[in-house]
């Protein structure tokens, strides 16, 4: 649903999911092996592996910087889970598996409606919604999202 964006969509999109699935495969296997090399894996924490894991060594310091990133990154993931929502709503709508009013389109070619829906509908998740189930949801979703995306 994003391909609407890029340039020359039919070489660039295969190209950019097997190199983005390539790196961070490979960033995931380098973060995974260095965890376990700080600590056993019985130990590592389930709520915030690095950060733990630098405390248990006595890195205070890299525990700062690794729980900085943990909070900096989650609103990145926010956003793009925000920029990405409405363009799938329009491509699910114009094949008929959603309502019509997600393939809205506003006179600069905006998907208004359903940037807003989306946009409600994550704000409330958000705010009654305990994070730790939020969390393991969108693990759970990202893992759903790439498992699709390697099968087909």
């Amino acid at each position: 649903c994003m391909s609407h964006e890029a340039i020359n969509p039919q070489r660039n999109m295969p190209l950019s999911i097997v190199y983005t699935l390539g790196i961070v495969t490979l960033l995931y296997v380098a973060a995974a092996l260095a965890l376990t090399g700080m600590q056993p894996y019985t130990d590592i924490s389930d709520v915030s592996g690095f950060p733990s894991a630098f405390q248990s060594n006595d890195m205070n310091w890299a525990a700062q910087i690794a729980a900085f990133g943990e909070v900096f990154t989650l609103p990145i993931v926010v956003l793009i889970s925000i920029m990405a929502q409405p363009r799938l709503q329009y491509a699910l709508a114009k094949d008929g598996l959603l309502p019509p009013i997600f393939a809205r389109v506003d006179e600069n070619g905006n998907l208004w409606w359903g940037t807003v829906i989306a946009g409600i509908a994550m704000v409330l998740i958000a705010s009654f919604v305990p994070f730790h189930h939020l969390n393991d949801m969108i693990c759970a979703g990202i893992l759903i999202a790439f498992a699709m995306t390697d099968s087909s």
